[in-house]
């Protein structure tokens, strides 16, 4: 018979073991994780039914990167799902109309029902609805395409686009079109009165001229001209200039006070109000 204080020690021999299988088995996981696409990655530290919405919202994304669809494989590789749980995915994503599958190419596509969410989206943004009279103006004004962007965490979002008769070649710079922020026109003279970028050097001269011009930058041979649109707080909300190709526009600063004038006329209706002395607005 063993006998309580015969037990002891064998409790205490025993714990050491099973610190180290559990610790092995963390790691594990851990090296499981972070050899998972980033995707993937980030929907596993949700749990829950928000797991699962977190998986679907990885997978509209994935498909939204692809204007020629994707396969289950493709996508199992892009996402770092396995297939069983994109199947599932997709099944339930295909009966409510957010994404369609050909059955010739067996390649899924972003629905109908995703578009209509982000044409609501994009009516609810008041900026986007204020900025339509003075956004055509421009348009007309410059004979170019002329875009409102606003900011989406890191990246600049295009909300609306203009675009004038009788331009066969334009620049590709369309609704729903997001590069980072602080590239392009656009995304410079936004970041340029954001906080963030207010300490930026390279930016400085943003913020005396109060526009940005850039070229050759997101695509070859594509130029634009933006400036900051400020809500009724004096913060910066959007960006509203023209983009057209480079050999259209080869002195910029000859429509920087077009533009400024636009984004002044958007920003007034936004509530803006020109710096008085002792005012901290802009």
């Amino acid at each position: 018979m063993v006998t309580p204080s015969e037990r002891r020690p064998a409790a205490r021999a025993a714990a050491p073991r099973r610190a180290a299988a559990e610790k092995r088995s963390a790691t594990e996981k851990r090296s499981a994780a972070e050899r998972a696409p980033e995707p993937e990655r980030r929907a596993a530290t949700r749990g829950g039914g928000s797991r699962t919405l977190s998986r679907g919202l990885v997978v509209l994304k994935a498909l939204g990167g692809d204007a020629e669809g994707a396969t289950v494989s493709s996508l199992s590789e892009a996402t770092g799902l396995d297939r069983a749980v994109l199947y599932r995915l997709l099944e339930t994503l295909a009966e409510e109309g957010f994404v369609t599958r050909d059955p010739e190419s067996r390649r899924y596509r972003l629905g109908l029902a995703m578009l209509e969410l982000g044409v609501r989206a994009a009516q609810g943004l008041e900026v986007r609805r204020l900025a339509g009279p003075a956004l055509r103006a421009l348009s007309d004004d410059t004979n170019e395409t002329a875009c409102l962007a606003v900011r989406d965490r890191e990246d600049v979002v295009v909300v609306e686009v203009i675009e004038p008769d009788g331009r066969f070649v334009q620049v590709n710079y369309r609704v729903g079109f997001r590069h980072p922020l602080g590239m392009a026109a656009h995304g410079k003279a936004l970041l340029a009165f954001l906080p963030d970028g207010e300490r930026l050097n390279e930016l400085r001269p943003v913020r005396q001229r109060g526009v940005a011009y850039t070229r050759d930058e997101i695509e070859p041979g594509a130029a634009g001209v933006a400036a900051p649109v400020f809500d009724h707080t004096g913060r910066a909300v959007a960006a509203v200039g023209i983009v057209a190709p480079t050999a259209r526009l080869p002195e910029p600063e000859n429509v920087a006070l077009r533009v400024l004038r636009s984004a002044r006329e958007i920003s007034e209706r936004l509530g803006w109000r020109p710096r008085r002395p002792g005012d901290g607005g802009r």
